[in-house]
């Protein structure tokens, strides 16, 4: 067994250097792949050089493949606080759910196809164009009947309109 450890121990350091990246455990797993080897080779007839050389050998390569795996696993430290700060925060719906639980209000009292026009113009910025021909009604009315519902909207909710502003094309 000794000299079987003698003639794989240099090749058993650059095993370790090579998978682990250093060769300060390459003793420690040497120490477990002979105690691995002895236990193979206790209930058989003594063996050679060779044969204790092989199982050696691949006795040594399994642990070192069980320690690069161990090195490998990733490893959990701390709470979910901690990693709190380091993750992109996640935009709230709840804005999104006032908003439209606002424009519903707001537009309560306003006609389903004026509630469609204002929402597709001034939401989805469609052309008067489109509005009047999915109404079947001509680009001035439905701009008109828009602007007449908007001055109902300011004056229920008491907004003051800021100077002369109108609607553009």
């Amino acid at each position: 067994m000794r000299e079987a450890v003698r003639a794989e121990w240099p090749i058993a350091r650059q095993i370790a250097l090579a998978q682990l990246g250093d060769e300060t455990l390459a003793r420690e797993l040497m120490e477990s792949a002979i105690e691995q080897t002895h236990e193979h080779l206790a209930n058989q007839p003594p063996v050679a050089v060779e044969q204790a050389r092989k199982v050696l050998s691949l006795c040594y390569r399994n642990a070192v493949r069980r320690q690069r795996r161990a090195s490998s696993r990733l490893v959990l430290r701390g709470s979910s606080a901690d990693l709190e700060p380091l993750a992109p925060s996640v935009p709230s719906s709840t804005n999104g759910v006032e908003a439209r639980l606002d424009v519903d209000t707001i537009l309560r009292d306003t006609p389903t196809d004026m509630r469609h026009v204002l929402l597709a113009r001034y939401g989805a910025r469609a052309q008067w164009d489109e509005l009047a021909k999915d109404l079947d009604t001509s680009k001035d009315a439905i701009r008109m009947a828009s602007r007449r519902e908007l001055e109902r909207l300011r004056s229920k909710l008491d907004i003051q309109q800021r100077g002369a502003k109108q609607d553009s094309d």
